[in-house]
């Protein structure tokens, strides 16, 4: 469970930098995910989580805009937890990340209460629009900002 504070301010469309937690099992791609993400003014990391326990408490502990969850993890996974979450606290926004970047795993994401689907295999490629679809976001102006 780690904590980290904002890089830098959000774009000029959106009111803030999401407040975001990363939730998967290895270690090492929270560690290289957050690494990417943090480079990124949309983004404040708020957190980490190993597993879907975790990302619960977490989840109820922060209170982030958007939580970035693992599809397949040990004890509980990304989906049973983005139920719970769905439930609890309708308002986040979640999008799962898998390695199995079909159409069947982001149907089966979406059935479970997710909003958005990005495979690991693209994610460096995909997560932003991903994340900018979810959230209504007019993107012109995120890239008009950055130049």
């Amino acid at each position: 469970m780690k904590q980290t504070q904002p890089l830098s301010p959000a774009p000029d469309n959106f009111p803030h930098p999401l407040r975001t937690l990363v939730v998967d099992d290895s270690v090492k791609f929270l560690e290289v995910l957050c690494a990417y993400i943090k480079t990124k003014p949309l983004f404040q990391v708020v957190g980490t989580a190993v597993g879907g326990e975790e990302a619960l408490h977490m989840a109820a502990f922060l209170g982030p805009d958007l939580v970035l969850m693992d599809m397949h993890m040990p004890v509980m996974g990304g989906l049973q937890a983005t139920e719970i979450l769905r439930r609890g606290v309708p308002n986040i926004r979640i999008i799962i990340m898998t390695l199995e970047d079909s159409a069947t795993a982001e149907a089966e994401a979406r059935a479970h209460g997710a909003d958005g689907f990005v495979g690991k295999p693209r994610i460096t490629k995909d997560l932003l629009t991903e994340v900018r679809r979810v959230f209504h976001m007019d993107h012109t102006k995120d890239e008009r900002s950055r130049s």
